[in-house]
């Protein structure tokens, strides 16, 4: 029969099981029946362990933003957390023969990927780092003699069936120490899969492969051989699998199997467990809009917006009042929501699972008599205060192009109790009408004309469709090649549209277009498509369209490489629509005046401006508008006025602002004026803004908060015309399981639209969709949901397929860290090394090395903020909660005469000490390379594909690449972007020198490496990672050492998320390569040119042999390829003229 529930991480011991559900860990008998519960935190939780007396069970749980090993005892009570290490990578993986917990984490390593394995006592005394490196698991075999065996699995870099059928280097391998001594070989390397979770049961070794294409549990005997599978998977995965010696349990879909032996007969059996639980997570939520808030866009009038948060779609006046649902139904999602008319709203949403547009009648037959809406106003029924908080959700309605529901809901009737949810089937009196797209589609952005006649629809993979609202039919008007059409605008007048439209892959080049909103109109390039021209507007008086654009070329140097870059490319400029119509910044008649010049500061006009358009030569009509080039972006018209946000060129890793702690700066709104020709702020900070119908209202989001302000000028934060608006009186209550089940299927659909090949490599995606989706009515969690759709995302056998949850809570009371290593003596607890730190990068220093304080390794910290440091944990118990806060140690120092002098000092805790760790890490390496090589070779590490590895190759880059050979380190490099910029970089030759007077020579290139190059490489270098390694191959920048590549080379854009912020992506963009790898990168990765295994004893021992053999390698090639060296001072042609020879016939 199986579990009604969702089970996971099941684990054995006599008669009982353990395992996780609703996020919280439970106990139930073998043979099946009634749960307890053991904890009850309604927090993610993972891999609960009996000890081996059965007695307690130990897992890990989040606590302050991080999972740490708890453990309490099997029959209830006893909890005690086990370790403060303030990491995301930490598990429990079981337990010592003596009953200490072993549990797995990389808190005090440079690498948040690479965990190492630690015992973890029970009764709290000091935990010790197990000597095999890093590891994802760790079983001991049963002893023969003096022999006893060790197999570890190898780090993960994701679930195995997160990834089905993955094959590339970061594969899980087996390992194994067939006598205890300390020497690992690779054990069944002949299996070409994904093998985890080993396991010693009966004298054999079990494991999970996918080998054959499908997830299973298989074994072999102690010497690798005598493969036996044990089940026959071929729907889901067999996951989390684990033993107490004799008897395997594992997960499936949810569902615990029991397999009671490894003989060849036996089969699986699930187990018949039963919860019994209320599951609080399923309990309705009462909506956070401020937490969940996706956009505000002002009615007409604008003294109202259609405010979008979670999914839910509200009308909301700025002032004081109630909140009307638009769109609330449980399970759909609406988005895009825009004002029609006075009281009308067009949005987008999934009724039914596919997406549809919709447009209401925001109060319908619900309008009292004598109350109907005139142009320019809003105004919303009053409700009685004691009637319900939570409006009635909108039902779908398919079919007929209009639904008129009955009469009678008046916004605010019913029990004073009654809630959303309880209301779902009360009369609809709200109209209703539904627009479907011709197939799956995906709308990017709505635009309304400001008569309501018309509604122009982009889509996110291309396409402009035109809904006539009244015969409510599409059509056509463009179907660009490049992706998605954005920053659709209407005319004042309502007759014409105008777009940006991409001409290039990934919208590097657009231009501006326009048409006529009618079918079959002609298009018209306002632009050529030369440059990135985005948000284009028509003015006020129809006269002018104004956009951005990144046109202006006025470079600046780089300070710290020759390099030129236009870090602030963009200025605003208008297009003169008719050929007769003057610039507002240059000579005119006595009559053309800017746009709103000589009107009522009101700017209320009886009737838009008609449009007047002048296609022929209309590029030559573009005017720059009077401001210095910037980042602009987001640009608005107003009545006599342009609107538009603005920023600095900050940082992308933010280690240039003032403080680590500081936040990126804001942009903020700025107005220019047309006529005075100048600019002010109108917002300091703004994160979006919409303008209302009437131009005369702004509606700035910033951080969760909405403000409306004027349009006509700046006004002080305590003016009655600057409005915050409430939000906490949108009040929707959520059904989570109608939430999830709509976060499914809108997963589901985004990888069908935007997977990269429309026939998803062959899989049969709606068979996929449908085999996951029955799970969704046993989960209990939203973790439960996350899995659920990394599983499905699984299915696609495909890198960057990424499932991110959402925050439900910003995490508070991070652990600090001292950026030291501490260790209990007999003195205490005593610092034992200080991390060095890097004075470029603000996060690797270690508050121990702060002025004034003055801590030196062998000093002992007694006390934090005055209690007295525990013997058993040491510091960190006092640390918890203290990151980025100001506590005080009590430190003793000790001379030695045994004299001892105590202090306090003040420090300030890290958030992590990755970063320091990092640095330190990398600099050992450089010390090795050029004490191996007296100082001749460069080392360079490039830890990633963004900003932080642009930084961190940069940081050396003139000095290594100054000698005589270079390393090139891309180990663990966790991909991104700039693989190409770094390729060009570390690609250079020396072509000539500069020969400067009083100077050294110089390469030319600069920066140039001067002799031959090595690139290291190994399992754990990825995405960008496995195209730079692939890149030095073909371009035969040098030899390629280590191990073979992650294999990732799908990207993404990461452009989608659910409506509670969930990340979901899309493997969008497929990498084929020249010079023979073709496709095959993805799911293989990279070969190297020598390949140097690095196994768990050079990791124990602190060796490298990638490194090392690097280093060798250079040796050899010097023979070869001898270093290129300047020429001496001399040869040059003499400048001095040659005697004046003589006179003919002299």
């Amino acid at each position: 029969m199986g579990s009604s529930d969702y089970l996971r991480y099941p684990h054995l011991s006599g008669d009982s099981v353990t395992f996780v559900a609703e996020n919280d860990v439970w106990v139930a008998p073998v043979s099946g029946g009634r749960a307890w519960r053991i904890s009850a935190m309604q927090l993610p939780a993972r891999n609960p362990r009996f000890s081996p007396d059965g007695k307690v069970i130990a897992w890990t749980v989040v606590q302050a933003g991080a999972p740490e090993v708890v453990a309490a005892n099997a029959d209830g009570g006893g909890y005690r957390r086990l370790t403060f290490w303030g990491h995301q990578n930490t598990r429990v993986k079981g337990f010592t023969e003596e009953g200490d917990v072993i549990a797995t984490s990389a808190y005090r390593h440079e690498d948040p990927r690479l965990a190492w394995a630690y015992r973890v006592p029970l009764d709290g005394s000091a935990q010790t780092v197990l000597p095999y490196g890093p590891v994802d698991t760790i079983v001991h075999g049963e002893a023969l003699g003096d022999e006893r065996p060790v197999i570890i699995g190898s780090v993960m870099t994701r679930e195995q069936a997160w990834w089905k059928r993955y094959r590339g280097g970061t594969a899980g391998k087996l390992w194994i120490d067939a006598d205890g001594g300390g020497s690992f070989s690779r054990f069944v390397p002949e299996l070409d899969g994904n093998l985890t979770d080993p396991m010693w049961v009966g004298g054999r070794v079990a494991f999970l492969s996918d080998h054959e294409g499908y997830g299973n549990l298989y074994s072999v005997d102690r010497q690798g051989s005598d493969l036996r599978r044990h089940t026959d998977n071929e729907d889901f995965y067999v996951r989390h699998a684990s033993t107490d010696g004799e008897r395997i349990v594992y997960e499936s879909a949810g569902q615990l199997w029991l397999l009671g032996s490894l003989e060849p007969e036996t089969a699986p059996e699930r187990l018949d467990i039963e919860l019994g639980s209320a599951s609080t997570s399923r309990r309705p939520i009462l909506l956070d809009a401020a937490r969940h808030l996706a956009a505000a866009v002002p009615v007409p009038a604008g003294d109202a917006s259609v405010v979008e948060t979670h999914g839910t779609l509200h009308w909301l006046t700025h002032r004081d009042g109630p909140s009307r649902v638009i769109e609330g139904t449980a399970g759909v999602r609406a988005r895009l929501g825009r004002p029609l008319g006075a009281d009308g709203v067009v949005y987008v949403a999934d009724h039914g699972g596919e997406e549809s547009l919709y447009i209401r009648d925001v109060f319908g037959a619900a309008r009292p008599a004598g109350t109907a809406l005139q142009p320019g106003t809003a105004q919303v029924p009053e409700r009685n205060s004691a009637g319900p908080a939570l409006p009635a959700p909108v039902p779908a309605v398919q079919g007929a192009p209009a639904v008129q529901a009955p009469a009678g809901d008046d916004g605010g009737s019913g029990d004073p109790g009654s809630t959303a949810l309880a209301a779902q089937d009360a009369p609809e009196a709200r109209l209703l009408r539904t627009f479907a797209f011709d197939g799956p589609f995906r709308a990017s952005e709505l635009a309304v004309s400001p008569d309501g006649a018309r509604v122009a629809v982009s889509g996110e993979l291309g396409g402009l469709l035109v809904l006539e609202v009244a015969s409510g039919t599409f059509f056509p008007l463009a179907a660009p090649e490049h992706g998605a059409i954005n920053d659709v605008a209407f005319s004042g007048d309502s007759r014409w549209v105008t777009w940006a439209e991409p001409v290039t892959t990934e919208g590097a080049r657009t231009r501006i277009r326009i048409a006529r909103a009618e079918k079959g109109a002609e298009v018209h390039d306002l632009t050529d498509g030369r440059f990135r021209d985005s948000t284009p507007v028509f003015t006020r008086d129809g006269r002018y369209l104004a956009f951005l654009s990144d046109r202006s070329f006025d470079p600046v140097y780089d300070t710290h490489r020759f390099d030129l870059s236009f870090p602030a490319s963009t200025k605003p400029f208008l297009v003169a629509l008719a050929a007769d119509t003057p610039s507002p910044f240059g000579p005119a008649a006595h009559s053309a005046r800017p746009d709103g010049a000589g009107k009522d500061d009101g700017g209320a006009e009886d009737a838009p401006d008609a449009v007047s358009v002048d296609a022929d030569r209309i590029g030559e009509r573009i005017i720059a508008v009077p401001v210095a080039q910037g980042r602009y972006e987001s640009l608005s018209a107003v009545e006599g006025a342009l609107l538009w946000t603005a920023g600095e060129a900050g940082g992308l890793t933010g280690d240039g602002r003032a403080t680590p702690s500081d936040q990126e700066p804001a942009r903020r709104l700025e107005r220019f004026d047309l006529q005075r020709r100048t600019v002010e702020v109108l917002v300091a900070e703004a994160d979006s803004y919409r303008v209302s119908g009437d131009g005369s209202t702004a509606v700035v989001v910033r951080q969760g908060t909405v403000t409306a302000v004027p349009t006509s000028g700046k006004v002080e934060p305590e003016s009655p015309e600057r409005i915050e608006v409430g939000l906490e009186r949108v009040r929707v209550l959520l059904d989570p399981v109608a939430v999830w089940k709509q976060a499914y299927q809108e997963t589901w659909r985004l990888q069908r639209d935007f997977f990269w090949t429309p026939d998803l490599g062959g899989i049969d995606w709606e068979a996929v969709g449908a085999k996951y989706r029955p799970l969704l009515d046993r989960i209990g969690s939203h973790d439960d949901l996350i899995d659920v759709l990394w599983e499905l995302h699984g299915e696609l056998g495909t890198s960057h397929a990424y499932v991110t949850p959402a925050l439900n809570a910003e995490p508070s009371g991070a652990q600090g860290f001292l950026g030291a290593e501490l260790e209990p003596t007999e003195a205490g607890w005593t610092v034992k090394r200080i991390f060095a730190g890097e004075s470029s990068d603000p996060q690797a220093s270690s508050p121990l090395s702060a002025p004034g304080v003055a801590v030196a390794e062998g000093d002992t910290i007694d006390a934090v903020d005055g209690v007295p440091v525990p013997a058993g944990f040491g510091p960190p118990v006092l640390l918890t909660g203290s990151a980025g806060r100001t506590v005080e140690l009590t430190v003793t120092r000790r001379d030695g005469d045994g004299a001892a002098t105590t202090r306090r000092v003040a420090v300030v805790p890290l958030r992590s000490e990755e970063r320091l760790r990092y640095q330190n890490w990398v600099n050992a390496n450089r010390s090795i390379v050029h004490a191996a090589s007296a100082g001749r070779f460069g080392y360079l590490h490039i830890p990633d594909m963004v900003a932080n590895g642009w930084a961190q190759l940069h940081r050396d880059l003139d000095r290594e690449t100054g000698r005589d050979a270079l390393i090139v380190d891309v180990r663990r490099n966790r991909g991104g972007h700039t693989s190409q910029l770094v390729a060009e970089l570390i690609g250079r030759k020396v072509t000539a020198w500069a020969f400067p007077r009083g100077e050294q020579p110089g390469t030319y290139p600069a920066h140039a490496p001067r002799g031959p190059v090595v690139i290291l490489a190994d399992e754990f270098a990825g995405s960008d990672g496995d195209i730079i390694t692939q890149v030095a191959k073909l371009r035969g920048i040098g030899p390629v050492i280590g191990s073979r590549t992650w294999g990732g080379v799908v990207g993404i854009d990461g452009r989608f998320r659910l409506a509670d912020g969930t990340g979901v992506t899309q493997p969008r963009y497929s990498f084929w390569m020249t010079g023979g790898p073709g496709w095959g990168v993805e799911n293989y990765g990279v070969d190297p040119d020598i390949d140097v295994p690095f196994p768990p004893h050079a990791y124990a021992a602190g060796e490298d042999p990638q490194l090392e053999h690097g280093v060798a390698t250079l040796k050899e090639m010097l023979t070869e390829l001898p270093t290129d060296l300047p020429p001496a001072r001399e040869g040059y042609r003499s400048l001095r003229p040659a005697p004046l020879p003589a006179r003919p016939g002299s």
